[in-house]
């Protein structure tokens, strides 16, 4: 089963759209898990019940030894995928060199691609 990516180029050229719901009540539904755990990623389906009511339920997919790693971003020159660990991998795709290949405009776009793709991921300090 392919995963969607949470961040395309291509669907959603203005970025995440960021909002914080507080004081919720949130139930959860794991397959594992008695608890959510700190740091873990749970890939499911959140639902808003109700006024500041939601359910999280804990997808029902094969074991994690099958499961690729989740691409966040995917543009022109690179992917951005988050690994079993929450570390972040920026993987380049194919480069194309023909006549009209341009090293400093690659690197731009590239340059370009990997801010768009790592803004919102990484904490600023």
């Amino acid at each position: 089963m392919e995963e969607k990516n949470i961040h395309s180029k291509k669907a959603d050229l203005q970025g995440w759209h960021r909002n914080t719901d507080l004081c919720v009540d949130m139930k959860t539904c794991l397959r594992n898990d008695r608890i959510t755990q700190l740091g873990k990623d749970y890939v499911g389906v959140l639902t808003r019940d109700g006024e500041d009511h939601y359910l999280f339920t804990e997808a029902n997919f094969p074991s994690a030894a099958g499961r690729r790693n989740v691409h966040l971003y995917e543009g022109e020159h690179i992917t951005c995928t988050k690994r079993l660990n929450g570390s972040l991998r920026l993987n380049f795709k194919h480069l194309k060199v023909d006549a009209d290949f341009s090293v400093d405009g690659y690197a731009i776009e590239v340059a370009n691609e990997i801010r768009e793709a790592l803004t919102g991921l990484v904490e600023n300090n």
